[in-house]
């Protein structure tokens, strides 16, 4: 099969999906009011409510978004299921399912105070779910501090060029905003010189390479490398967002396009044949069933409940009109489609299926799908982009620097959704805890530490491992609760519901089977497997129960013509969500 006819493919039905799917989402649903008060500037405090330029903060949502989601999901479900079924469900789910998802939640908290999902899941879940809801994405936050902290620990071991390009650039970010912001400059100048510093930084790092001292061990240097992460973190959790994070993310989401467009030029000059499988298995491939484990492994590539959290956490206090949101949210949901889609190829076509003849050299090894995997997903896509982008010839742009920019491109984006989860965690925080321990509301130190802490005990005692199984559905289980929580304001407003009930349902039912699967699964299951992990089995179960819940509260809300629950005030002017 030609990898250039498929994605050509794609990227035409991505485009299709914006200009009429996304164009009728927001005239039947939205229909933004650019005469109405946002709360970036009703509530503007210059640290989290920030009135931010269309092109900063879309920069600032993608890179959010994006993370490691798109790229490390893709490439386990081919691994698995084959190139086929992955690719339909990432071009499928990312249009009628996850650019609506983010879209809505971005215009639903935009018009409630910039409120976060599980603050507007109170009316339909009551104060049970709500806390719930709060514990669940408790949780899902910390275990993504710990597991995005000890992989970007690990590129800095395995690839030290790493080192100069990760910190320098924070260090570009903050004269951006400063520049910007305190000074007055010239945006796009500013912009300009900054991306050019951070390509600059890539040589630096390339011929300077950081590494700290091998008789240390490798467990005292993870956890080093980890305690600078957390340092970053915290400082970007409680600074001002257009001081790092906006501009930062800004670099980071030109760097991922610069690559994309290189990634999908590679595709179009050597268009390589597709060397996995279209599908593997029927029903089953290996010990795991296709539905529900493919949807919950695509996770970001197709739609993920961490979307939500950042679409009602740090963007819907940011957008400075709601008619920037459809670009922003839908528009962004359907550019990490097309990411997916260019990993999908790139590991596809650009390595060789299977695992490298016994006796192969290294380097020839690598550019076999299996291998690569065996040394990180990283490696994988590294690899299948430094040797697809390697071909095209182009002047100082050799395979072992694409395959640079590739895992540059990878841990830039790590970085980006640790340091959002972070900040979104201190929002958890001081928003739950904080309305009973006031000192937590007002301490950003402290509300990001309850969340780093944690998170970074996890991390250097490898302890996270056996919990982080149970991240895929959790994530999937958030954007099924997001999806019944917009139909239940549709519901409310009486308009049209089956745009967001027939998604809510499917990831209800989906999110739902993976945690029964997870739990009972014969001989491998939490509860039945050889050497049993109950304590999964009873977080199961509790994530069981909190769908059951949503489920029931749900019933009265949007099959019901008229509803007994409780509305959250609309700080808007807007009687509905339009």
């Amino acid at each position: 099969m030609n990898s250039l006819v498929i994605t050509a493919i794609a990227i035409v039905w991505f485009i299709l999906g914006y200009r009429l799917y996304g164009r009728f989402i927001e005239k039947r649903l939205v229909n933004p009011d650019d005469s109405k008060v946002t709360p970036a500037f009703a509530l503007e405090d210059g640290v989290d409510y920030h009135p931010s330029k269309l092109r900063l903060l879309w920069g600032n949502h993608f890179a959010s978004i994006a993370g490691a989601g798109p790229i490390i999901g893709p490439i386990l479900a081919v691994s698995i299921f084959g190139w086929g079924y992955t690719l339909l469900w990432v071009v499928i789910g990312s249009v009628f399912m996850g650019a609506v998802h983010d879209y809505l939640s971005l215009m639903i908290s935009v018009r409630h105070k910039g409120r976060g999902i599980y603050d507007l899941t109170e009316p339909m879940l009551g104060q049970l779910g709500k806390n719930l809801v709060s514990v669940l994405v408790y949780l899902m936050l910390t275990l993504i501090t710990t597991v995005f902290m000890v992989s970007v620990a690990d590129a800095f071991i395995s690839r030290p060029a790493l080192v100069i390009p990760t910190f320098g650039l924070v260090g570009v970010a903050i004269v951006i905003g400063l520049c910007i912001n305190t000074f007055k400059m010239n945006e796009s100048l500013v912009l300009g010189l900054g991306l050019l510093g951070a390509y600059a930084l890539l040589w630096v790092g390339f011929a300077y390479p950081i590494t700290l001292p091998a008789a240390w061990g490798k467990e005292t240097i993870l956890a080093v490398w980890c305690a600078f992460i957390a340092l970053y973190c915290l400082l970007a959790s409680i600074s001002p967002i257009w001081l790092i994070l906006q501009p930062r993310d800004f670099i980071s989401s030109v760097m991922l396009f610069v690559g994309m467009g290189i990634g999908f030029l590679g595709i179009m000059v050597i268009h390589p044949t597709i060397n996995a499988p279209f599908h593997q298995g029927e029903f089953f491939s290996g010990d795991k069933p296709i539905w529900p484990i493919l949807f919950i492994l695509v996770a970001c590539g197709a739609i993920s409940g961490f979307h939500s959290l950042v679409s009602t956490g740090t963007s819907s206090r940011q957008l400075m009109r709601e008619s920037e949101g459809k670009p922003l949210a839908f528009g962004g949901m359907l550019v990490e489609g097309a990411l997916a889609v260019m990993v999908i190829m790139v590991v596809s076509a650009g390595l060789w299926w299977g695992a490298a003849p016994a006796g192969t050299v290294p380097r020839e090894a690598g550019m076999w799908f299996g291998t690569a995997l065996e040394k990180g997903w990283i490696v994988a896509f590294s690899n299948g982009f430094g040797n697809l982008v390697g071909q095209l010839g182009l002047p100082l742009l050799t395979a072992p620097i694409a395959g640079l920019l590739g895992a540059v491109m990878v841990k830039s984006f790590i970085l980006t959704t640790l340091d959002s989860g972070t900040r979104l965690g201190r929002f958890l925080i001081a928003e739950t805890l904080g309305v009973r321990i006031p000192f937590l509301a007002k301490s950003r130190i402290a509300a990001t530490l309850l969340v780093l802490v944690p998170g970074y005990l996890l991390a250097v005692t490898n302890s996270w491992a056996s919990v982080w199984k149970l991240f895929g559905a959790s994530n999937q289980l958030i954007a099924a609760i997001t999806l019944t929580t917009i139909t239940a304001f549709l519901a409310n407003r009486k308009l049209p519901r089956r745009y967001t009930l027939i998604p809510a349902v499917f990831m209800l039912i989906t999110a739902s089977a993976a945690l029964a699967w997870e739990a009972f699964a014969p001989a491998s299951g939490y509860f039945t497997a050889p050497n049993p992990s109950y304590n999964l089995g009873v977080i199961s179960v509790i994530l069981l129960v909190l769908a059951a819940l949503t489920v029931y509260r749900s019933v009265g809300v949007v099959f019901r013509s008229r509803t007994t629950t409780p509305d959250i005030p609309d700080n808007s002017g807007h009687p509905n969500i339009r």
